[in-house]
């Protein structure tokens, strides 16, 4: 349920945020990253990070469950479901196994002892079909 709430939350602001993530985006091919200080060089991949699991989490393809989300399966597997597979009993990805173990999980129901993740644990066939392109 939370996790229902959570992507709701979040395609709620990413109507709010569309014009901004163009303008970001327009901002950001009018800037040379190499040449902006550490501080803003962070800002920018924060702000490009988190309009990315907005623009997914509205078309569903980011459902995280922890809170703050895992910015793993964004910049691995180009979307996240782990929440559905963790409701199914299926591994999920490093960072999210170490937010529940850190207590950061939002799905009701799981205890943190029980949450597969790790090497032998990752949703594999996602990794290798989104590695295709």
């Amino acid at each position: 349920m939370k996790v229902l709430i959570f992507t709701a939350l979040i395609s709620l602001s990413l109507v709010g945020c569309t014009d901004q993530k163009s303008e970001t985006s327009d901002a950001a091919k009018e800037v040379n990253f190499t040449e902006l200080s550490f501080t803003d060089q962070h800002a920018l991949l924060v702000s490009n990070l988190e309009a990315s699991k907005a623009g997914l989490a509205a078309k569903g393809e980011y459902t995280c469950c922890v809170m703050p989300t895992c910015n793993w399966c964004l910049i691995y597997d180009k979307h996240c479901g782990c929440a559905p597979h963790l409701q199914e009993g299926k591994g999920v990805c490093g960072a999210c196994g170490q937010s529940w173990a850190m207590g950061r999980g939002i799905l009701p129901g799981i205890n943190a002892e029980d949450v597969k993740w790790g090497p032998g644990a990752v949703h594999e066939e996602h990794h290798e079909d989104n590695n295709k392109d």
